[in-house]
């Protein structure tokens, strides 16, 4: 059986974030013919082949369906989509690289706070200059497609040659959709984000092309990787709490899971164990204090580096897309 095509981001800060993310899951990436080289493998895992291609060449790779799998961003994926590409489903977001692909206006447009006032004042632009409102971007497909589902029709695509938010200032266009991880950039440059203008939210993930070179491809490898990466990924945005738990019936484990997705794992207090719950990053003061409001205390955290699940959601989205039940 044939190996499978891995492809990874060759350099700048994504290839950084992604080889932190290996090492972090006790994966041990190396290269074939040293530093220099594009390809290498995984030490320890057979039959997984590592190609090193830019972001931008990788989402075209995937949608070609000439390689099996690849890390990249969701707006790269997304807008390099076309009526041509091969099917790629997402296996799982990995947690670094987040940014989000947004509309932004220029601050002097005080009235302008939300697409529906977008749409009003591209209306009347039209009706007064005689001409269309021009939008500055380098993601014209997922423009282009977020503001047909958003009724806005009355703009014209223009290229951003450098830097996208420089645009208005420049002359060149009166908007601009860009990817920002903070904002702080378009903010410098006198534009504000709308209420309601995230186009995106995009991170990067482990894709996979449904194209028929899977066909022969050995799985047994595949599982074991992903099953690792899926368990890294998982524990990335969860805390673990810890507390001693007296079973008053006062359905504690449901309410928990309604109010903070916390799942529960009750330990024995005869046994000397404590009860936890994988809770969400975001969670972890709200569901403390929850606790702590109810009587149970001391709250004690721990940051996992692996969660295992009894299922794989990357491997079992992998398997059905590909028929491989």
């Amino acid at each position: 059986m044939s190996s499978l095509l891995l492809a990874l981001p060759s350099k700048g800060r994504l290839h950084e974030q992604m080889n932190k993310f290996f090492e972090s899951s006790g994966l041990t990436l190396s290269r074939s013919g040293g530093d220099r080289t594009y390809s290498g493998f995984i030490k320890g895992i057979k039959k997984i082949e590592i190609l090193y291609l830019s972001a931008s060449e990788i989402s075209g790779e995937l949608l070609k369906g000439n390689i099996h799998m690849g890390i990249t961003g969701i707006d790269l994926i997304e807008e390099s989509r076309t009526s041509a590409s091969k099917e790629v489903v997402l296996l799982s977001k990995l947690g670094f690289g987040k940014a989000n692909v947004v509309v932004a206006v220029p601050n002097s447009w005080i009235d302008v706070e939300n697409i529906k006032d977008l749409s009003e004042v591209a209306s009347e632009f039209r009706s007064y200059n005689n001409r269309r409102i021009r939008v500055a971007t380098k993601f014209k497909n997922i423009t282009r497609n977020f503001f047909s589902h958003n009724g806005i029709s009355n703009y014209r695509l223009v290229d951003s040659a450098g830097a996208t938010e420089g645009s208005p200032a420049a002359g060149t266009s009166e908007i601009i959709v860009d990817i920002t991880e903070t904002g702080q950039t378009i903010e410098a440059n006198n534009l504000k984000i709308l209420n309601d203008g995230v186009m995106l939210e995009s991170q990067s993930c482990i894709f996979s092309t449904t194209s028929n070179i899977w066909d022969d491809v050995d799985l047994e490898p595949v599982e074991k990787f992903l099953r690792i990466i899926s368990a890294r990924s998982e524990a990335i945005n969860k805390v673990e709490l810890f507390f001693d738990y007296i079973d008053d019936k006062s359905g504690l484990e449901i309410n928990l899971y309604r109010k903070f997705k916390a799942i529960f794992s009750k330990g024995s207090p005869d046994l000397g164990e404590a009860t936890s719950l994988i809770v969400p990053i975001s969670e972890i003061t709200s569901c403390s204090l929850y606790l702590t409001s109810l009587g149970y205390g001391p709250i004690r955290t721990n940051q996992p580096n692996f969660i295992y699940n009894k299922e794989s959601d990357s491997w079992n989205i992998l398997r059905q897309s590909i028929n491989r039940v």
